[in-house]
């Protein structure tokens, strides 16, 4: 009631819904239709008016017991899923629960319940987001979520790539990295110097499993660059044999002529971390940067050039292809994303006007195990190459 659409008559009829449904089963609902779509409303599946259900308040609890430990140990058998793959148990999720200061969000019949762990002077992290079908299809998922957002300006926490909602979670997150089908998403974090604070400090507390974090292995000491320094190493391209494209594999000699890469995918946190990295590369020029969400931004945290962020087609990657304004593509792309765009790279590339056909770097899984492409790391180099 307290939005500010609701006013003048819509005030009224939502005063007047809700006394009608404080005298019924809380089953029941009111729906609004036009007299000539009634029909549509009574006898098929999506409707046609809008419907009002008498709904549940919403909690936050610092405690187990105040939600009931029996109700929440039910609600964790029968919904998490690393419960339900074996990879933990419902009594380590509530032992685990208890090593931070914690707040427990939901409504009254537990269709969702969400758990913030929030240690004294650490970003929060929402360890735990489980909800009934009922609770996603009626919206009070994002009760809940609103709820935390009031609390928490700022707030990281983790989804599994089979979740049926997972768009869910990318609407709803500022940044998002995903590897082996494990996503790690955040909100209220612009910058991705803090953001790179940040999982350096939930991988050594702990806080969030290593899995979802964008760390890999240290380097072992025979590979580790000089004073510590991330050395820059990209490739020369060969050509593949029996394939139309020529892909990295290994640098066959030191080339200090610029070259200018597009990066596809730029919103995300690998996307941003390269645009740092980019940013102080002798040689390597971004001069494309594509992200349908923020496309007529201006891009931050490059200091060659000024650059602006586009919404790139499939159209425009094959035609930008065709005529040889870009060296190299980056694919920064979730799994499953990226082959239309790789498609069109190819298609160009068959009716370049001049030179070599580009480069493609895949950062994604799509192509790790297909014929024609390299798949590994560039190995480290004290020098920079191209």
């Amino acid at each position: 009631m307290r939005q500010p659409w609701v006013k003048y008559g819509t005030k009224l009829k939502l005063r007047e819904f809700k006394e009608l449904l404080d005298h019924l089963p809380r089953s029941s609902s009111v729906a609004v239709i036009r007299a000539d779509m009634l029909q549509r409303e009574l006898f098929t599946d999506s409707g046609a008016g809008t419907l009002i259900r008498r709904g549940y308040k919403l909690f936050r609890h610092g405690t187990i017991e105040s939600v009931g430990p029996d109700r929440l140990r039910q609600v964790i058998h029968d919904r998490d899923p690393d419960v339900f793959s074996g990879d933990d148990s419902v009594a380590g999720v509530l032992n685990r629960l208890k090593e931070t200061p914690y707040t427990i969000y939901g409504d009254e019949p537990l269709d969702v319940v969400a758990v913030v762990s929030h240690p004294p002077g650490e970003v929060p992290v929402l360890t735990k987001l489980l909800a009934s079908r009922n609770g996603i299809m009626n919206g009070i998922m994002d009760n809940v979520f609103n709820a935390i957002k009031k609390d928490h300006r700022k707030l990281f926490w983790t989804a599994r790539a089979d979740d049926e909602n997972r768009a869910w979670h990318f609407e709803r997150a500022d940044g998002s990295f995903t590897r082996v089908g494990k996503s790690l998403f955040w909100y209220g974090v612009q910058d991705v110097k803090e953001v790179e604070r940040i999982v350096k400090g939930y991988e050594e507390k702990g806080r969030i499993s290593r899995s979802y974090l964008p760390v890999g292995p240290s380097a072992p000491p025979h590979r580790a660059a000089p004073g510590g320094a991330r050395s820059y190493s990209t490739l020369a391209r060969r050509a593949v044999p029996g394939s139309s494209r020529g892909y990295a594999t290994a640098a066959a000699s030191v080339s200090t002529e610029p070259k200018r890469l597009a990066l596809i995918g730029a919103r995300g946190y690998t996307g941003q971390t390269l645009t740092t990295l980019l940013s102080s590369h002798p040689h390597l020029n971004l001069t494309h940067v594509s992200s349908r969400q923020l496309a007529g931004y201006s891009l931050d945290g490059y200091t060659k050039a000024q650059i602006k962020y586009s919404d790139l087609s499939t159209e425009d990657v094959e035609r930008m292809e065709k005529e040889g304004e870009v060296d190299a593509w980056i694919m920064a792309l979730p799994n499953g994303v990226c082959k239309p765009f790789v498609d069109a790279v190819d298609r160009g590339s068959k009716e370049r006007k001049s030179g070599e056909s580009s480069v493609v770097v895949d950062l994604s899984a799509d192509y790790r195990f297909e014929d024609g492409w390299t798949y590994g790391l560039p190995g480290e180099r004290s020098q920079p190459t191209v």
